[in-house]
């Protein structure tokens, strides 16, 4: 049952489709979509270094550019951890239901895995 369950999640998450508004661009699949967040990580490492080197140079500038766009990267990056979050939430959910209605036993069960 666990292989069919990654079988069906595997293949429903290849038919999902994300749009962001505010880049005004359409995201894939789900394979996409963290392929946008890996990349999205990647450019704010290159910024963050780009910043150190021009204070480094005291070109303060070209920093304070370089912060504003930062700043507009780490505020994409958290719309697109929030957007895997549903969109894994949203899939087992789906495929829970859809193993219901084959008769199985199926239930997603949400753990914090983080203790207060």
């Amino acid at each position: 049952m666990l292989e069919q369950l990654q079988h069906a999640y595997g293949h429903a998450l290849k038919n999902l489709v994300f749009v962001d508004f505010v880049d005004k661009k359409i995201i894939g699949g789900f394979e996409v979509l963290e392929l946008e967040l890996a990349k999205e990580n990647a450019c704010c490492k290159d910024l963050m270094t780009a910043i150190n080197y021009h204070f480094y140079k005291g070109h303060f500038d070209l920093a304070k550019e370089r912060i504003d766009t930062l700043t507009k990267r780490a505020e994409y990056i958290q719309r697109l951890e929030m957007q895997v979050i549903t969109h894994r939430g949203n899939k087992m959910f789906e495929i829970a239901s859809h193993l219901r209605k084959q008769g199985k036993s199926a239930d997603v069960v949400s753990y914090d895995a983080k203790p207060n």
